[in-house]
């Protein structure tokens, strides 16, 4: 399968990587119960499938809330994009933030070390 979609619950978030579209995006609050085994197979379709369909291609990440698990996780798919883009996949990733405070914090926690741009929009209140 090509594309990966998961609905988004109460607890976990929504993520859509669909070629067909050209829509990559991860939305909503990320606290699932194992967050490991949500976003093994988010890791997995990247390890696939990501130089094939993510070269020119934007993530949207609109990312709510995320509990330190997820925390984890999330830094650990940063990881394997940047590996990506080390192979000279050339994909855009916008992190959708609420404030500067988070901005900020964000860039600390996440962006420090990584190769490839962050672009960084303020969610509209």
């Amino acid at each position: 399968m090509e594309e990966l979609i998961i609905k988004g619950t109460d607890y976990s978030p929504e993520v859509v990587f669909s070629p067909k579209n050209s829509t990559y995006s991860i939305s909503g609050w990320s606290r699932p119960e194992s967050p490991f085994k949500f976003y093994e197979q988010v890791f997995k379709w990247i390890e696939d499938k990501g130089v094939k369909f993510l070269n020119n291609a934007t993530i949207d990440f609109k990312i709510e809330y995320f509990n330190t698990p997820s925390a984890k996780m999330i830094r650990h798919m940063f990881e394997k994009l940047d590996l990506l883009y080390q192979q000279g996949v050339k994909m855009n990733v916008v992190w959708y933030y609420d404030d500067v405070e988070s901005k900020e914090e964000f860039e600390y926690e996440f962006a420090q070390g990584l190769g490839f741009p962050i672009k960084y929009i303020e969610k509209k209140q």
